[in-house]
C-alpha cells in the first residue's frame, strides 16, 4: 500500500509540473500576442499601389 501510494504521488508531482510548463507558454504567447496588437495600432497605413483606373466623366 505504501508502494503504490508513493507512485502516485510521483505522478501527481509529473502531472503538475507538466501543468505549470502549460501555464508558462501560455503567458508567453497572450504577450506576444498583446505586442502584435500594439505594433498594429502604431503602424502608420501603406499608401495603395498597383494600377489606377480613370473613371469616366460623362
Amino acid at each position: 500500500m505504501l508502494m503504490d501510494n508513493t507512485e502516485l504521488r510521483l505522478e501527481i508531482e509529473k502531472i503538475k509540473k507538466k501543468l505549470d510548463n502549460q501555464d508558462k507558454n501560455m503567458e508567453i504567447v497572450f504577450r506576444y500576442l498583446d505586442d502584435l496588437i500594439e505594433k498594429k495600432e502604431n503602424t502608420q497605413p501603406r499608401k495603395k499601389f498597383g494600377y489606377k483606373t480613370t473613371k469616366n466623366k460623362s
